[in-house]
Formats: C-alpha cells, structure tokens, sequence
C-alpha cells in the first residue's frame, strides 16, 4: 500500500496542485447529500463507482469548499495559498475563482493521477461552450442536460451543464468517464459511498469541510503505525474546516471490522510524527476516538499554519 501522510500545509499545497494538474476537467450540478455527522458532502454526489471509470478497484478525491476559502482568506498564509492556481485548473473556461462554490477531483492511479475535475459555479453556459470552442474542442452530443465537448486531439472531454463543468480524460474520443461522473451526479449511475460501505463508511465520517480528501485502498500486507499504515485498515482521510483563526482538523481510518480498530496505534502514529515539519506538528488539543469500525483522530491548530 502506498503510504499517505501529509502535514495541513502539504494537504492544502496537495489539494490545490491536484485541482491545477490538468485542465483537465470541468463541473456540473448543485444538489448534495445530507451528512448527519459534519454538514452536507456536495463531492458524495459526483463520485461514481470504480468500475465506471477505470480498471482500479479503488480512487481518491479531494474537495475544496472555495465559498469557506474565499471567507477565511485573510487568515491564510500568503507563502502557501496563491488564488491564482484556482482559474488555471478550468481554464480555457473563464470563470473568476470566486464565483466557484466547490472543486473535487477524482484521482486515479499515482499521485496526481487525474481522472475527473468537477467546478461548481456560477457562469454563463453559452460562454464557457465558447470559451471552449476558441480552443478547437467541438460539441460531440448532450447527455442528461450537459453539452458534451470533445478536443481536438480527442483525449480530453468537457461536460457543460448549468452552474457546473466537468471534465475527463476521454481516450480516442470516449467520453465515458465524464459521462459516468455526470450520471452520477444525476442519480442515474451508481456512487461510490452507496455502494462501497467502506467509502461510505469515510464520507460519514468525514463530512463537510473545507479542505478533504480521502479513498479506499486493499488491506496493507504489512502495518507500519509510525508510518499511517494499519492492520486491516480499508480506507483512509482527512478533513479541514477553517474557523476563523482556528482550523478543526479530523483523520479517519476505517478498518475492515470494529474488532480491528487499534486507537494505540493512532497514537503512536501522532507521537511519532509531532515534531518539527512532522505531519502533527502543530496539531492540539488532540483527541483519539472509535466508532464502528472507524478510528478517528481529532485536534485543532492555527489556520495560518495550513
């Protein structure tokens, strides 16, 4: 299993080069599901299964709340927050950075392996088609209420839909990955937190926020607690939610059954990684928690530190 431990300033530098990785991909829609546990989770909604979109059995995301970004901006450092790197991501659409709500991306193999970006927004349809035209994509069909748009080396696909832009790569000119995020979103494919219980599992826990990011994974062959990695851990991720000065910061592991979770080892991995640049460091007022078979870290730190 490859591992994933980021500092919140590396998760925020990630989050941000993930979304600028390709234009790439684009957004579509505005409705999402109610979470009980940490307010809605709008990226649930355009998640399809694996199957739909790839030979991998498992993904990551990662979701940017750019309405919770754009009101905290002040409290945010300069050094590891440049705003310019948003309207690169959707580009050659033109849309201003602060007329988008969310951005989620779908990665697929290793690191930066982009195989969806979805931009929520507030944009003129017509002018983004335009936008899209000046630089030689072509309308290819609609598909539940977004206009397709194919490039002109065929290896790039837009779905435009009202108030939302998705994008994907599109392989000899197959447009079903972007057409399986779409359907998800509609509720006419299936979602990956419906029917995975251990991506469901995540985003319960997760929640909203502003910065997450998760995924499933195969059980490690070996665990390394210092490292992130657990015994029958099945899915992994981290969420940010700025408050102002203060940031609340979760990490969750699910594991593949109640009995498997170990809140000793989620300890030693904080106490062995709380030191200068360690991926703790400046987390506080930390706390471990299990439930179901979930184990869950919790703490907050100073927003400028992300």
């Amino acid at each position: 299993m490859t591992e994933r431990t980021f500092t919140r300033r590396t998760m925020l530098r990630r989050s941000l080069a993930t979304a600028g990785a390709g234009a790439l991909v684009g957004a579509a829609g505005c409705s999402s599901i109610p979470n009980p546990l940490g307010g809605n989770t709008p990226y649930a909604n355009w998640l399809p299964v694996p199957d739909d979109i790839s030979d991998d059995d498992h993904y990551s995301f990662t979701y940017l709340n750019l309405d919770d970004i754009e009101s905290n901006e002040d409290e945010l450092d300069d050094e590891s927050f440049d705003t310019s790197n948003f309207e690169g991501t959707w580009a050659p659409v033109d849309i201003d950075w602060e007329d988008v709500s969310g951005v989620t991306t779908i990665g697929i193999g290793g690191f930066l392996g982009l195989g969806g970006l979805i931009v929520e927004a507030e944009f003129d349809r017509d002018d983004a088609i335009s936008d899209l035209e000046d630089e030689d994509f072509e309308e290819d069909s609609e598909h539940e209420g977004y206009t397709l748009m194919l490039g002109p080396e065929e290896s790039q696909a837009y779905a435009v839909g009202d108030g939302a832009l998705v994008s994907a790569p599109a392989s000899e000119g197959d447009t079903g990955t972007v057409e399986a995020i779409v359907d998800a979103k509609t509720g006419n494919g299936d979602r990956y937190g419906d029917e995975n219980d251990d991506m469901g599992e995540l985003i319960d826990a997760l929640g909203g926020g502003t910065i997450i990011d998760g995924r499933t994974m195969d059980e490690p062959d070996e665990a390394e607690p210092a490292e992130g990695t657990f015994d029958a851990m099945v899915a992994s991720g981290q969420r940010a939610k700025i408050n102002g000065e203060s940031t609340d910061l979760k990490h969750v592991v699910v594991y593949e059954s109640e009995d498997d979770v170990d809140t000793d080892d989620l300890e030693e991995w904080v106490t062995e990684n709380d030191g200068d640049d360690g991926q703790f460091e400046n987390l506080e007022d930390i706390s471990y928690d299990s439930n179901g078979r979930k184990g869950i870290i919790t703490g907050t730190g100073d927003t400028d530190e992300l």
